[in-house]
């Protein structure tokens, strides 16, 4: 059975809001805002990490994310490495400093991957900053952020029906936009898994009742029998969760992913990535 790393994050009431005041200025912040939002990521930050310390990862991270997201409840979330940093990365956590629970994922390198390249849709519940820590195989915290003007994400309506979400919960679908991995190339994948993703903060629009939540905790990628990646995931992941990431390895082998959600159900998918031709 899988189980998730870390337990799901709470509002951390009566601390402040996240973010940088000079970032966060530069990012169209109400001055008045900054220090709040300062107080709120150190709170944050010591929530996650302890008094462990975070330095700017300046260009070691590219974090992308819209300025004013057109759907709260699926803002695309994308992260790049630098190409020197790529080895040293195991780990990428991912804070949207104003959800009711802060900690989105976090992303682990396995012993056969890295995590040059990343890319999900979350659910922001209000303007906010989004954060992202790398931490290094020598202990080294990186952070990066970027403001996002989005609100009602975790308690917006679930597309479609909810009963025939749940009964297609489970299905995957996988993708490879350029192909299969080949001797030195690392390739994108993105893998889909069919699932309603509810947050519990969502209403039923017939009934007016609240949805229970139902989220997925954990997906585990493996290629030719090793860890490639591993997520650990919170309520903020968006409904049908979604996930790109880079593959290195030789064609032909088995990719498999495992999920588990909050309900201790385990879904599972595998594709064989023949080379092209």
């Amino acid at each position: 059975m899988i189980r998730s790393a870390f337990p799901r994050r709470p509002l951390l009431l009566g601390a402040a809001a996240a973010g940088l005041a000079g970032p966060g200025l530069a990012q169209g912040i109400e001055p008045a805002e900054a220090p709040r939002r300062a107080e709120r990521w150190r709170d944050l930050k010591e929530a996650i990490f302890g008094d462990r310390r975070t330095e700017p990862a300046g260009n070691a991270i590219a974090l992308e994310a819209p300025a004013r997201a057109l759907d709260a409840a699926a803002v695309p979330i994308s992260l790049a490495l630098a190409a020197e940093v790529v080895p040293q990365v195991r780990a990428l956590y991912l804070v949207i400093d104003e959800n009711p629970s802060p900690l989105a994922a976090r992303f682990q390198a396995g012993p056969s991957g890295d995590l040059r390249v990343l890319s999900t849709r979350v659910r922001v519940d209000a303007y906010s900053f989004v954060h992202a820590v790398a931490e290094t195989a020598d202990g080294r915290l990186l952070e990066t952020a970027r403001f996002v003007k989005a609100a009602g994400g975790c308690s917006a309506p679930v597309g479609g029906n909810l009963e025939a979400a749940r009964q297609r919960m489970g299905r995957m679908r996988m993708a490879l936009p350029e192909g299969p991995p080949a001797a030195g190339r690392a390739v994108p994948v993105q893998v889909a898994l069919s699932h309603p993703n509810t947050s519990g903060l969502q209403m039923d629009q017939l009934t007016r009742l609240s949805i229970p939540a139902e989220f997925m905790r954990e997906l585990v990628v493996t290629y030719r029998g090793a860890e490639v990646l591993r997520i650990e995931s919170d309520i903020a992941i968006a409904e049908n969760p979604t996930f790109g990431f880079a593959l290195l390895g030789e064609p032909g082998g088995e990719l498999r992913v495992v999920a588990a959600d909050n309900r201790e159900r385990r879904f599972e998918g595998s594709w064989t990535l023949a080379s092209a031709g």
